[in-house]
């Protein structure tokens, strides 16, 4: 399945890539109308979590394929933004107590 598949790579990349973390995925598609037939009317919503950290990205497209990549692409984007935020930080604190 195409939804299913998509979302692996990232839900490993949140979690470390070691697996000794809890994490929940939930995946939402649905069409947004019934009677348009062209235009953005699939969406696609994906929320990952671990621990008290949720991570969202939501997204409608043309197809339901193009908006699954989107919000694949837009979470994976947020993971980065986390993991380089936590990384930042860890490295304020090591300056502080190194005494920069």
């Amino acid at each position: 399945m195409h939804t299913a598949e998509k979302f692996f790579k990232p839900a490993r990349q949140f979690a470390g890539g070691d697996g000794d973390d809890l994490v929940s995925l939930a995946i939402e598609v649905e069409k947004t109308t019934k009677h348009h037939k062209k235009g953005d009317i699939f969406r696609a919503e994906a929320s990952l979590s671990m621990g008290k950290i949720n991570l969202r990205a939501e997204s409608t497209a043309e197809t339901l394929n193009n908006a699954i990549d989107e919000v694949e692409y837009e979470l994976m984007r947020e993971i980065k933004k986390f993991k380089e935020k936590r990384r930042a930080l860890l490295l304020k604190g090591a300056r502080k107590v190194k005494g920069k």
